[in-house]
């Protein structure tokens, strides 16, 4: 437990960088285990020998069973979600991160086309959002959403003309290890009212277990609300 404390701390502050992250995480895990296996040798011998000691290798065996908990719950995500780490309401045509990795960290994946048919399969309903209100009330409500969710901006493009087209790029942490994943807000002009894209890309793994897709989704649901009853409908160009 002090391991996983210590690398998330030192992650979430900056003091290790995230492939460090992960090979101290990945230590706090097998000590884990080991202590589970410990404790079930213990309580053998005690079974057997009759020995002292029985609550320090319950108490052992019952927190390293909590850890371990955590990576298998990251496993059952593994098995049963797609493996994407990208993730983005246009597969056709994604937002395009421009300012993502400034902080010297990799730069998020690009969306593949094998990719963006898996995506299509997986979350169907991870579509564009359109709105009966201009591209400027609709960035307002993207900036208060992305201050709420705790989001770093890292960019903010307004529209210079009334039909101009808006954009917003930002950087969200993950709540157990602040993962740092990229973010980038696309608003374009439509008709009397606007298009909104988003994209949603981890910088280091291959699949994401679902944290991408449940952001876009939870964004999405946040800005419909915000807009005050106006009707986001999500369809493939």
């Amino acid at each position: 437990m002090p391991v996983l404390i210590f690398a998330a701390l030192a992650h979430r502050f900056a003091l290790i960088d995230t492939p460090r992250m992960y090979v101290t995480i990945a230590i706090g895990f097998g000590l884990a285990f080991a202590a589970v296996i410990i404790s079930a040798v213990a309580l053998y011998g005690i079974w057997q020998e009759g020995h002292s000691g029985f609550s320090y290798a319950i108490a052992g065996a019952v927190l390293g069973l909590l850890i371990l908990a955590i990576p298998a719950v990251g496993a059952w995500r593994i098995v049963t979600l797609p493996r994407l780490a990208d993730i983005t309401t246009d597969t056709d045509d994604p937002p395009v991160f421009a300012f993502a990795g400034q902080d010297g960290a990799r730069h998020p994946p690009r969306q593949s086309v094998g990719d963006a048919a898996l995506q299509r399969e997986a979350y169907p309903d991870i579509l564009s959002h359109r709105y009966p209100v201009g591209v400027a009330r609709v960035l307002e409500q993207a900036r208060a959403l992305a201050a709420a969710f705790d989001w770093h901006v890292l960019d903010e493009a307004t529209p210079v003309t009334a039909d101009g087209s808006a954009r917003l790029e930002a950087v969200a942490m993950t709540l157990l290890f602040a993962v740092r994943e990229d973010i980038v807000i696309r608003i374009e002009p439509d008709g009397d009212g606007s298009r909104v894209d988003m994209r949603s890309a981890s910088r280091y793994l291959k699949h994401d277990l679902g944290s991408n897709a449940k952001r876009v989704r939870t964004f999405m649901a946040a800005l419909d609300r915000a807009l005050a009853g106006a009707v986001g409908e999500g369809e493939e160009e």
